[in-house]
């Protein structure tokens, strides 16, 4: 198949899992109506704050916080808070825009940065942002949970993640399945971090928060986030604690970003309409490459950066004691955010952000819902 028919493919791929674009103020839901859900199912789960928000256009519906930023003082929507794997969508856009400048290809090899990585050879920039290079996640290696857990402010060096990552044989050979690693997007943040001449975090400030306006989010590898703060806690440690300041050092290019609930909304609303990429590249980010590998079916599958599922796109970290949804509607065309911290009595594994957002996408589109699990890492 020539790039040519490959690119239409894509197109057209997206074009019908998406669904043709709809009027989007058909049977809107109203601000009162959002807010009225939020409170309620916030009210139901055990979580100390809950930021949420709808954008319709590019323009906002509702924006909301309830909640304490912690003990005494009210959460509000300036509140900055990490973002998570929403990182990974920041990062997946940085490769397709070199990309689409020529300063790099998807299909180039890892082993042109990383030669002496088992298969290597085999793996491409394209597979790492499928996440379809068989590598193992370094984060599920006993060895990092345990020293994670034992000092959570460390800061860890790259080569000691490379190497965690490395010490268990692949999953499967390169391209042939699906399994989510960190190891994918540490390793393409490196790449990235030769081919473009600079640090990730600038790379990202001059190409994309910048010329967006996400002037409230940044990337960092240490733990400083901006006043205010929505503070994170969870009890994965066995005491229910304050982690804001934990190191987000082993998540670089991953999870190491932070920004506040306005920014995320229009995030959620440039990724979803392609704004800092080419038609082509947008469509390949979001295309069926990954339909037919481990789980995914065109229904539901994890694309580049993100999983697009039953109409939307979306992002649903859980990290340092935050939980979240950044969701688009293409046939809507709106944005959906919603993120939470868990109170005293709160389950690190459950993701409340996700109840909140499926109640919100039912208002939305209650032909098409949000569907994401409350539960994605049991038991919880």
């Amino acid at each position: 198949m020539t790039a040519g028919r490959r690119m239409a493919f894509a197109l057209l791929a997206l074009a019908v899992s998406m669904g043709a674009p709809q009027a989007a103020n058909a049977a809107r839901p109203s601000a009162k109506k959002i807010t009225e859900t939020v409170r309620a199912v916030s009210d139901k789960y055990p979580v100390r704050s809950t930021l949420f928000g709808v954008w319709v256009d590019g323009r906002p519906l509702v924006r909301g916080a309830l909640g304490k930023a912690r003990p005494g003082v009210r959460a509000t929507q300036a509140g900055h808070f990490r973002i998570g794997n929403v990182t990974e969508s920041f990062t997946t856009s940085l490769l397709l825009q070199l990309a689409d400048e020529g300063v790099v290809r998807l299909d180039d090899r890892l082993s042109n940065w990383f030669p002496d990585l088992p298969d290597a050879q085999d793996v491409t920039l394209g597979m790492l942002a499928r996440s379809v290079s068989g590598y193992a996640d370094f984060v599920t290696n006993d060895r990092f949970v345990k020293e994670y857990e034992a000092d959570p402010f460390r800061r860890w060096k790259v080569p000691e993640l490379i190497d965690l990552a490395f010490e268990r044989p692949a999953l499967f050979e390169p391209g042939t399945s699906w399994a989510f690693s960190d190891t994918n997007f540490l390793l393409l943040g490196q790449v990235l971090r030769q081919v473009g001449g600079q640090p990730l975090n600038r790379l990202l400030r001059e190409r994309i928060l910048n010329p967006l306006g996400l002037d409230e989010t940044e990337m960092r590898a240490g733990p400083q986030i901006p006043a205010p703060v929505i503070h994170s806690y969870t009890d994965e440690r066995g005491g229910y604690e304050d982690a804001t300041r934990w190191s987000p050092s082993w998540v670089r290019g991953i999870a190491n970003m932070f920004s506040t609930l306005g920014d995320m909304g229009r995030w959620a609303n440039a990724l979803g309409a392609g704004a800092v990429l080419t038609p082509e590249s947008h469509a390949l980010r979001f295309g069926p490459q990954n339909v037919g590998l481990g789980p995914f079916t065109d229904r539901t599958y994890y694309a580049m950066g993100s999983i697009v599922s039953d109409g939307w796109i979306y992002n649903n970290p859980q990290v340092l004691g935050y939980n979240g949804v950044v969701a688009y509607s293409p046939s809507k065309r709106t944005a959906v955010v919603a993120f939470t911290t868990p109170g005293p009595k709160g389950d690190p594994l459950v993701a409340y952000a996700s109840a909140v957002a499926n109640r919100i996408g039912r208002l939305i589109d209650p032909e098409h819902p949000l569907h994401l699990s409350v539960c994605p890492r049991p038991p919880c």
